[in-house]
């Protein structure tokens, strides 16, 4: 997008087209940033996003924050440094310590009123404190670049943990101070940004907007030859592969190779997905000295001469994640095209032909897998994948599958209102899609909320059986709307625990603690594009449908009529 007459064009074309999620942005600053909404709204369409963009009072940040209804908003803040007092990018430089120090202290007494009023924000993301755009030619550091510095420290100390921070410096990076940068504008109408900077700053932006709305990547699938390493297996042999660090061609993939694992570390699986002999690359994966990514790092391997589409679809289906998790990276324009035609629901990207461009581009692999809350159960991710891989091998020794489950030995613990458990909570609200019968999405500073408010009850679970531990993978929440009245605001799973009748447990579990409180409980079913495995999930367990349409089922179920079943008494239950 090479103008912003270009991304207004855009925009119009975009507008036709219906949007299955929503964000609502509003934009804080004290400086003039109206431009933005164009390249926020066209980012977001991109992502099958539609935003609402509103703007408070310029140069009003505390009072707009503490004023306006910010609940259920995303709040963008550009709080720019040099325009906290009229002229102070060239004034600062001659104020006295006790001038500067005042004036410090009152941005700071801003920060933290503005920070307590947004506590109830979907998401609030920020920009970091710069002086560059007013110090790029000075050889050393002046004092904007110091009150700068200890800002941004005074934010890290006490700016609740749940602000994303942007470094907008990388936006004046990537295309340079005179594309990024309007001097002319902001000395005229405080208009400090050109078109590179909002289009580079939506580019950083975006991530957090696409897990907001549940659009979380899982898995990525890498290709081999000219992907892992340099070369073609299959006709340069694994004596003449490239991926020696040491060397200028080898490193650029030995580079990729670590970007993986640092992703996997993080809870991201791992995968291959190549047109090879299964054996060649097996012979690589145990025995090349230079090769960093090893097969116990990875989650599966999908190494044949079948197309690669067909390839992840077998995938998802093993795994049991959806495809449209799935971020697919290969250096073949035939392979690479054949994806995005028979599998657009796979992001792929292409290796350029550059190795150093490759070794470049590599950094932007983590903004795909972008949430909003990371938790100790991200590491545990690779683990419990290949666990339930061996459950399903286990499986196919049992004629008999009740037998099967009670040879689990499956251990179900219930947490109820379990502050420790806030993030992976959060979490789960964000990246869960096909088992969630509402799709609510929660920050941590939300399902703090309710973990801390006396209408609300939380509760999450943990499964494990003889093959390991699942690890925190289902919550309900239950908010108590009137006196004896509650509802479901929330239930959902991971899937990779679903086929042993722990939702129903669990259910039963909840409704019991339910009803200790309250005599009639309400629930609903709202579709969604992945949710049609839980379209008759409250059928199944005896709620009675009150009303259908085809936004989804609204139930209700009195106390009378809730009865414990025990039907699965196979599963141990704890309460923590």
């Amino acid at each position: 997008m090479n103008s912003y007459l270009e991304l207004l064009k855009a925009n119009a074309q975009l507008k036709k087209e219906q949007q299955p999620h929503t964000v609502d942005l509003l934009v804080l600053n004290n400086i003039t940033t109206n431009p933005i909404k164009e390249y926020l709204k066209y980012s977001c369409a991109v992502h099958k996003i539609r935003a609402e963009v509103a703007f408070g009072d310029y140069d009003n940040i505390v009072q707009n924050a503490q004023d306006l209804n910010v609940e259920h908003k995303t709040v963008l803040i550009f709080w720019e440094i040099a325009n906290c007092l009229h002229g102070l990018e060239y004034k600062i430089d001659t104020f006295t310590d006790e001038h500067l120090d005042a004036l410090e202290q009152k941005i700071q007494h801003e920060l933290k009123l503005t920070f307590d009023a947004l506590s109830k924000a979907s998401l609030v993301i920020m920009n970091r404190f710069t002086a560059l755009p007013f110090t790029f030619l000075q050889t050393q550091n002046g004092a904007l670049e110091a009150l700068a510095g200890r800002l941004n420290h005074f934010c890290e100390q006490y700016a609740p943990s749940s602000i994303k921070w942007i470094n907008t410096d990388k936006c004046m990076v990537q295309s340079g101070i005179d594309k990024t940068i309007d001097y002319k504008g902001y000395l005229k109408n405080k208009l400090l940004y050109k078109h590179d900077f909002y289009w580079n700053y939506v580019q950083l932006v975006q991530p957090y907007f696409n897990a907001l709305t549940g659009q979380v990547n899982k898995l990525l699938a890498l290709d081999c030859d000219n992907t892992l390493w340099k070369g073609i297996l299959g006709e340069d042999g694994d004596d003449n592969i490239g991926m020696d660090e040491n060397e200028y061609k080898g490193q650029p993939f030995a580079a990729a190779q670590y970007r993986a694992m640092g992703l996997g570390k993080k809870g991201v699986l791992l995968a291959l997905a190549s047109k090879n002999n299964a054996a060649d690359v097996d012979a690589v994966l145990s025995d090349h000295l230079d090769l960093s990514l090893k097969e116990d790092q990875l989650v599966a391997k999908k190494v044949n001469w079948e197309p690669k589409g067909e390839n992840l679809k077998k995938l998802a289906e093993q795994l049991n994640i959806g495809i449209d998790s799935f971020v697919f990276v290969d250096d073949s324009d035939f392979e690479v095209q054949m994806m995005r035609d028979q599998v657009p629901s796979v992001t792929t990207i292409q290796v350029p032909k550059n190795a150093v461009q490759y070794y470049i581009d590599q950094q932007e692999w983590s903004n795909y897998f972008i949430q909003l809350n990371e938790s100790e159960e991200d590491a545990k991710k690779l683990e419990q994948y290949k666990q339930n891989v061996e459950r399903a091998n286990a499986e196919t020794k049992f004629e008999d599958f009740a037998g099967f489950l009670e040879s689990l030995d499956l251990e179900l613990t219930i947490h109820i209102n379990d502050a420790q458990l806030i993030s992976r909570m959060a979490q789960m609200t964000q990246k869960t899609n096909q088992f969630n019968l509402t799709t609510q999405r929660y920050t941590e500073s939300q399902i703090e909320h309710f973990v801390n408010n006396a209408d609300y009850d939380c509760f999450a679970f943990s499964v494990k059986d003889k093959f390991g531990d699942s690890g925190i993978t289902g919550l309900c929440i239950i908010h108590h709307t009137e006196e004896n009245i509650a509802s479901i605001d929330t239930l959902l799973m991971s899937c990779r625990i679903l086929g042993r009748n722990i939702e129903y447990q669990f259910l039963e579990e909840v409704l019991s603690q339910v009803f200790k409180k309250t005599e009639f409980l309400k629930a609903q079913y709202k579709v969604s594009k992945k949710n049609a495995q839980v379209v008759d999930f409250y059928d199944k367990i005896h709620f009675e449908l009150i009303e259908e349409s085809e936004a989804g089922k609204s139930y209700a179920m009195k106390k009378p009529s809730f009865a414990a079943t025990n039907a699965y008494n196979y599963i141990k239950v704890n309460y923590a």
